[in-house]
């Protein structure tokens, strides 16, 4: 197992190669966890945020369409109300964007608040 520490001060610990870091105690991969702070973790889904569209698992139809409407950040994607993207790209593009946030390990703001 190595063990590091963020900016903040918080441990991080690995017992493979990976380099991703999750809040809190996350199980990575088979034998993986990592520990790190909200505050941390907010600086993690800002840098996020900023990432190009094409960082998503996304078809090509659905990246010409997004970056046509300028949507090229997947902060944009995640800030932009559900409604609102439904109406500019259509239910199934939009259904696309929402998985591939999950699977990229986010999801929209407020996509699942009650």
């Amino acid at each position: 197992m190595r063990s590091a520490r963020d900016g903040n001060g918080d441990q991080l610990q690995t017992t493979s190669s990976a380099h991703v870091a999750l809040p809190m105690r996350v199980s990575l991969q088979a034998g993986t966890t990592v520990s790190i702070s909200a505050l941390t973790y907010a600086r993690l889904l800002s840098l996020a945020d900023q990432a190009p569209l094409e960082c998503l698992a996304l078809s090509a139809r659905t990246l010409a369409s997004a970056k046509t409407l300028g949507y090229n950040q997947i902060g944009q994607i995640r800030s932009t109300p559900l409604q609102r993207l439904v109406s500019d790209l259509g239910e199934e593009r939009t259904q696309e964007l929402q998985r591939a946030l999950h699977d990229f390990g986010m999801r929209q703001h407020g996509a699942y608040d009650a």
